[in-house]
């Protein structure tokens, strides 16, 4: 990163996530049905909203693209949709961990659920088209996708709500007979502020890795290619526990741990990234 303001942004971003890690497992209180699963609430709706918007903000890069081909604009629906399947995938990781304490069961076909799949194999998807379609016409056809994929945003968020699709999942946040307890609401505004902050952080390195691809690709470098982030399974220690025996502390530990896996597998991912870029980059100075 050439930006001088990056070390700092990313330190701020390292005393809000410990922060609101430390409010989220400590400072909040344990609900009562639920114990200490429950505290996967403070990284798993974090991780949800940071998704919803970065796949908002490529909905308009996308539009502005097919409008003006800006290629900042492409760079920028690229970086946010590929941040935006990370986030994704924490939810979806997070979310059946915290379920089987919840539903007692990993995963239902309802339609909160089911929607946000959708939305996550759609951007998915739209990832792998950019990798594989021709160069004069994978950003054209990706951002054609991103506005179709788009649709589903407003419907996953709104799916629980409809009166005719109401399913497991919570319309709102968690509540107690008073109404979401003062310290449940301020650790996770905690950790919203920290995890919205840490996806604006990796968006603005992404973007600049993107950038920097790019002005290698002008000189004519064949284009590097790029590793697929795999899906991590559940841990398999709980696939088989009856009810009554499990452990809510267990799937609190396993779905944060679960969830920094995924996090910090990509951070290194674009590490390796940037070491490529700039061999490539040195490589192409020594040998104009």
């Amino acid at each position: 990163m050439k930006s001088k303001l990056y070390p700092f942004f990313a330190g701020l971003v390292f005393v809000l996530l410990s922060y609101g890690t430390y409010q989220g497992m400590v400072g909040a209180p344990t609900e009562e049905t639920m114990g200490a699963a429950q505290r996967i609430f403070y990284y798993h709706v974090p991780a949800a909203t940071a998704a919803y918007i970065l796949f908002c903000v490529n909905f308009v890069a996308s539009l502005l693209f097919l409008w003006k081909r800006s290629e900042r604009a492409d760079a920028w629906a690229a970086a946010t949709a590929e941040v935006g399947v990370v986030f994704a995938t924490v939810v979806l990781i997070t979310g059946p961990i915290w379920g089987r304490i919840a539903w007692n069961t990993w995963w239902a076909w309802e339609p909160r659920l089911t929607t946000f799949l959708i939305l996550w194999l759609l951007y998915v998807s739209y990832l792998v088209l950019r990798k594989s379609s021709q160069s004069g016409s994978a950003s054209v056809l990706a951002a054609a996708l991103a506005v179709f994929a788009f649709l589903d945003v407003p419907l996953s968020y709104l799916a629980s709500q409809f009166f005719m699709l109401r399913g497991h999942h919570p319309t709102r946040v968690i509540t107690t007979p008073g109404g979401l307890d003062p310290r449940m609401a301020y650790a996770l505004m905690a950790n919203m502020i920290a995890f919205l902050a840490f996806a604006g952080l990796i968006v603005w390195f992404r973007y600049s890795l993107e950038q920097a691809a790019r002005r290698i690709a002008h000189l004519h470098i064949q284009k590097a290619a790029t590793g697929v982030i795999a899906m991590m399974a559940l841990p398999s220690m709980f696939l088989f526990q009856e009810r009554q025996n499990l452990n809510p502390t267990h799937f609190m530990y396993a779905a944060y741990i679960s969830a920094w896996v995924v996090y910090i597998a990509y951070l290194l991912f674009l590490m390796s990234k940037v070491a490529k870029l700039k061999r490539e980059e040195d490589e192409l100075r020594r040998n104009p």
